[in-house]
């Protein structure tokens, strides 16, 4: 018969119908490291081009 796989099709579209797990991720020393000195670089941009502005 035809229908013979509907179970199984059912059974997959439930499946893909959950939403997925979130896992959870520490943010390690390095990623911290990196964005500190991202912020801090850009910080120092803004400040220097607001500085040469004034003279």
């Amino acid at each position: 018969m035809p229908l013979d796989g509907l179970d199984k099709v059912l059974e997959a579209l439930e499946g893909a119908a959950r939403p997925p797990r979130r896992r959870r991720t520490r943010i390690g020393w390095r990623q911290v490291t990196a964005q500190l000195l991202f912020v801090v670089a850009v910080a120092a941009f803004v400040a220097a081009v607001l500085a040469y502005g004034h003279t």
